[in-house]
């Protein structure tokens, strides 16, 4: 029989890194409890030959990720030097959107994530 481990417990080592954006260990296994769903946004300027980032993003992506994967790229701020948007979800005032750029400033990549309760009518 597999048991599986709390995400509080997964990211246990960062706290003291993620507490810092208001996310906590409750806050972690409140959205993994299956009662919300989180949208992945996903949008990306390529410089090419302009000064700078066109209004309009050349990629525009959207996908349906766990809470795992929310915890990861919250982990990761950081390491990668990401810009953090703080906006309120029904899980509190947390990271909503990540904005980074690759170390040539050439690409610019942000992430918008979007919580919302299951079945819940919009």
């Amino acid at each position: 029989m597999e048991t599986t481990m709390m995400l509080s417990q997964e990211f246990k080592e960062y706290n003291r890194e993620m507490s810092q954006y208001g996310v906590y260990g409750s806050t972690l296994d409140d959205l993994d409890s299956g009662s919300y769903d989180i949208m992945l946004t996903t949008k990306t300027w390529y410089l090419e030959d302009r000064k700078s980032f066109s209004k309009k993003p050349q990629m525009n992506e959207s996908e349906d990720i766990t809470a795992r994967q929310y915890a990861c790229y919250i982990s990761s701020i950081g390491f990668f030097l990401d810009r953090v948007g703080k906006g309120y979800t029904y899980v509190g005032f947390i990271p909503v959107r990540l904005t980074c750029y690759s170390p040539d400033i050439t690409i610019k990549i942000e992430r918008t994530f979007h919580i919302a309760l299951k079945n819940a009518v919009v």
